[in-house]
């Protein structure tokens, strides 16, 4: 007795191991209802009983996950109402759970301590090789009455013992200006930005002073090379819009990037290279990241009715027994039939059975998976089977011979529930979900007994606010079929008719209900001083009140005057005319199926020695495909420079060229470019030159008048 006693003690034993203690079924149904702490602590009692248990570890560690998204998102609703101590105290559980998450802590110490100041990195410009060594002494110099610019710099020279030398294409003016109370760098700037000038540091105490033309500044600028190295974002992704922002109306800086180690280098003066390390820093931000509960839950019933008689033929057979004639071909002589034994005689009649069956099954299927993912990146979700469908493709065997050999291949079909979610995160602690769910099952065999496959999809995009639920429901498929069999005729007789019938009911229904929670992880690191404007160009400014131009041609007519010579203005005025830049043709008209091109001719009675010019257009309606040089680039010598840039998107081109020879230029008239448009969609719109700039030999800049191309699409 004792050793039956020990064998069912054993057993029962083993049976208790072999299945989950009560406190993970508890700690289930607490997670199921999303009471994360009552789950948290079943589960560490499991683990208790059971320490080695990786199922007990894993639902511990998905019940502290979703218990700190849950507080950490009180958390941040609290502090946001103002609620400072209710929300450390969901702070505090939210660090219990997760102890070594950083951005918990740092949340928490601001919530206490307030906003902690960010260290500043301090930016400094690149330094040239050879610095300026003047003393820091204001200079007290004012030029009332108009005076020589060269007089001016060298007397600025002499005052702070610095040797001031001029380009040879210095061009002399008279200027009053007034430099009290500046240091000797300012005084400098301020002067060259007032004559158009710029300076180059050649010594310790000397300078270079320099007409500010664009062959200058690419002779006498100093240029850097500086490499970057992202973190976040991908280098392709960024070089169009820096050479974009870095671009000048003079010269375009030289960018080279490596995918490999997805850095890119720059090749400019130190204030370009300062602008784009600014620029560099704002675009490689890291992306925010989110966390998307999911909880899917398939419900389908099946009932399944069989009622009624029904029979294995609906037939009645008959045999006549006969002892001549040749019964396989089933032909016998009618001599040999005798009608009036009815032993001669066989029938046969159907076998019937009553069947009386009725079954209701129930299924439920819940999920509950938990989605981590990167702003702008597609989260995939997939569950179910993959059905493999045959494909024949018939082939011939030999070349040239008819497609009479047969080569099946399979194609997998995924089955089950498939969800795609492309989270993007607002500013307003918002998150926008862009879904496409697709639920596909087998509705049964066609053809050759292939699977049939129902699709249910759904595709929306939907805007959130962090921890809000969204239910998406509806998607219910109820199918049902009725087959009814029985002898025809009493089939159909009412109250007895269903004594010779029988009936087959088939009834299934299927509904999916889904539900979406989305909480912010990581959002986009902003400081203050991301929103504050980059400003550029500062030295390189025309801000002074008169231009150069203008200055020119006060003192030309004040030496003019005196020689009895025409103005320059008026020299300038008769020229104007003749210096053009045309659009041809003028008028254009045509459909959406041709393309047609766009001649830029360029007319001057001065030598250019390079151009450039901005064209804009519709780009909703035109397409600029191509830009091809003209006849103009190629009389210019060997090797010309040919400047070609060209955004559809924004509907902008620039074109431009230099001379090979700076002490040359093109005079006369000829084709610049020929642009080839196409046709995007039908409307009107225009071609026009929305900006340019030239300059001669000299450094003098040319004045042209323009046109403007009107488009008309049919």
């Amino acid at each position: 007795m004792k050793k039956y006693i020990l064998c069912v003690l054993s057993l029962i034993i083993l049976w208790g191991c072999a299945t989950f203690s009560w406190y993970y079924k508890e700690g289930t149904k607490a997670e199921m209802a999303k009471s994360w702490d009552e789950a948290i602590r079943f589960y560490e009692q499991a683990l208790l009983e059971d320490p080695q248990n990786s199922v007990y570890r894993l639902a511990l560690f998905r019940a502290k996950t979703a218990a700190r998204n849950e507080h950490l998102y009180k958390a941040r609703h609290l502090a946001a109402q103002g609620q400072k101590d209710q929300a450390y105290e969901e702070y505090r559980q939210a660090l219990s759970y997760d102890p070594v998450n950083r951005m918990i802590l740092e949340e928490a110490k601001i919530l206490t301590e307030g906003e902690i100041p960010q260290e500043k990195i301090p930016q400094e410009k690149i330094k040239p090789p050879v610095e300026l060594k003047v003393s820091d002494e204001k200079i007290v110099l004012k030029f009332i009455e108009e005076t020589d610019l060269r007089s001016i710099f060298m007397a600025l020279g002499k005052h702070a013992d610095v040797n001031i030398l001029f380009d040879s294409q210095f061009h002399d003016r008279l200027l009053s200006i007034d430099l009290e109370d500046m240091s000797f760098l300012e005084a400098l700037n301020m002067l060259c930005l007032t004559s158009q000038n710029f300076f180059r540091i050649i010594g310790e105490k000397t300078v270079l002073v320099v007409t500010d033309t664009p062959q200058n500044r690419a002779k006498y600028d100093i240029v850097a090379v500086r490499t970057f190295y992202l973190s976040n974002v991908e280098v392709a992704n960024i070089q169009s819009p820096l050479l974009q922002m870095l671009r000048g109306l003079s010269q375009i800086p030289q960018i080279s990037i490596d995918e490999t180690l997805n850095s890119i280098t720059i090749k400019d003066t130190p204030d370009v290279l300062y602008t784009a390390e600014k620029l560099i820093k704002l675009w490689d931000k890291p992306k925010g990241e989110v966390m998307i509960d999911l909880e899917i839950m398939e419900v389908s019933r099946k009932i399944t009715r069989n009622l009624g008689i029904s029979l294995d033929s609906y037939a009645v057979g008959g045999k006549v027994i006969t002892s001549g004639g040749d019964e396989s071909t089933g032909w016998i002589g009618a001599d040999e039939i005798d009608f009036s034994k009815a032993e001669n005689f066989q029938v046969s009649l159907p076998v019937g059975m009553l069947h009386f069956l009725e079954s209701d099954a129930d299924t439920k299927i819940i999920a509950q998976p938990r989605l981590r993912g990167v702003e702008g990146e597609k989260i995939e979700y997939v569950v179910g089977d993959e059905v493999p469908i045959p494909q024949t493709v018939f082939y011939p065997i030999a070349a040239g011979g008819v497609s009479q050999q047969p080569t099946t291949s399979y194609k997998y079909e995924k089955v089950g529930i498939e969800i795609n979610i492309t989270p993007e995160i607002h500013f307003e602690q918002e998150i926008t979900l862009e879904m496409e769910v697709k639920i596909k099952g087998l509705g049964g065999t066609g053809y050759g007994d292939l699977p049939i496959i129902s699709t249910r999809e759904v595709r929306n995009t939907i805007r959130l606010k962090e921890g809000e639920t969204n239910l998406l429901a509806g998607l219910l498929k109820d199918e049902e079929r009725k087959t009814l069999k029985g002898i025809a005729g009493l089939k159909s007789i009412p109250l007895i008719g269903s004594l010779f019938s029988n009936t087959d009911q088939e009834i299934q229904q299927t509904d999916v209900v889904l539900t979406i929670t989305p909480y912010i992880i990581r959002s986009i690191p902003l400081r203050d001083e991301d929103y504050k404007p980059i400003w550029m160009n500062l030295e390189k400014g025309l801000s002074s009140s008169l231009s150069h131009e203008a200055t020119r041609e006060v003192m030309l007519q004040q030496r003019e005057a005196a020689a009895g010579r025409p103005d320059a203005s008026q020299q300038k005025g008769q020229s104007t005319d003749a210096n053009r830049i045309t659009l041809s043709p003028a008028e254009y008209r045509g459909t959406q199926e041709e393309t047609f091109q766009v001649v830029v001719h360029l007319s001057s009675e001065k030598e250019v020695q390079n151009m450039s010019l901005n064209l804009s257009f519709d780009s909703q309606i035109l397409e600029l495909t191509e830009v091809r040089k003209g006849d103009l680039i190629q009389s210019m010598g060997e090797n010309p420079s040919f400047l070609e840039s060209t955004d559809n998107a924004s509907g902008l081109c620039t074109i431009g060229f230099s001379s090979p020879d700076m002490a040359f230029g093109f005079k006369g008239s000829g084709i610049l470019a020929k642009l080839i448009f196409r046709p995007v969609s039908a409307g009107d719109c225009s071609i026009s030159i929305s900006g340019f700039s030239g300059y001669s030999p000299a450094g003098e800049s040319l004045e042209f008048k323009t046109n403007t191309s009107q488009v008309t699409i049919r």
